[in-house]
């Protein structure tokens, strides 16, 4: 139903990333949460300290006003509905200087209103496939094997380096690129 692109990236890729990403004149970031149920609009993608959530949202200026929250009692605040707003989730990734647990970008193109499914607006997911698009023609491709099977994930540039010159592997079912360990 929905759709995705699954990548791997380092701080600098991310910073990279990032770039792409501002290269679009109607993107804005968004907090996934809030404190009283408005849209909170941050500068970049770039992850300002540990504590911050990994993800976080993408959408159009033109969107602002269709954007959903919920409130959450037992954690007293709004969280930033995605399956009923037009944005993009942006799950960062988490890295060490031993590992790299996968991001990825998804949207719904709709969802279920009254038991009846409702498409998004035709302008948001559009944009939203010219995102992803853009994204895969810009990653780099890393080749590995699991078993007999050989698998490709997308990756950064920078990220591309170090796993093939560490010869890390993809664990965790899938979510993780580490070093290999003897």
């Amino acid at each position: 139903m929905g759709r995705q692109v699954n990548f791997f990236l380092n701080q600098e890729d991310q910073t990279d990333f990032n770039n792409l990403l501002v290269s679009w004149d109607n993107l804005v970031f968004l907090n996934s949460k809030s404190l009283d149920g408005k849209v909170s609009i941050m500068k970049d993608s770039l992850r300002q300290n540990e504590s911050e959530d990994l993800s976080i949202y993408l959408a159009r200026k033109e969107d602002l006003e269709d954007i959903q929250f919920k409130f959450l009692p037992t954690q007293n605040y709004w969280y930033l509905d995605s399956l009923h707003s037009p944005v993009i989730q942006y799950s960062r990734c988490y890295f060490t200087d031993t590992i790299i647990r996968r991001g990825r970008l998804w949207f719904q193109p709709g969802a279920y209103v009254d038991a009846e499914w409702v498409n998004k607006n035709h302008e948001f997911i559009e944009w939203a496939d010219n995102i992803i698009k853009k994204v895969r023609r810009n990653l780099k491709r890393y080749k590995h094997q699991l078993g007999e099977y050989t698998y490709s994930e997308y990756v950064g540039a920078t990220t591309l380096k170090w796993a093939h010159e560490n010869k890390a592997e993809i664990l965790s079912g899938g979510n993780e690129l580490a070093l290999k360990t003897e």
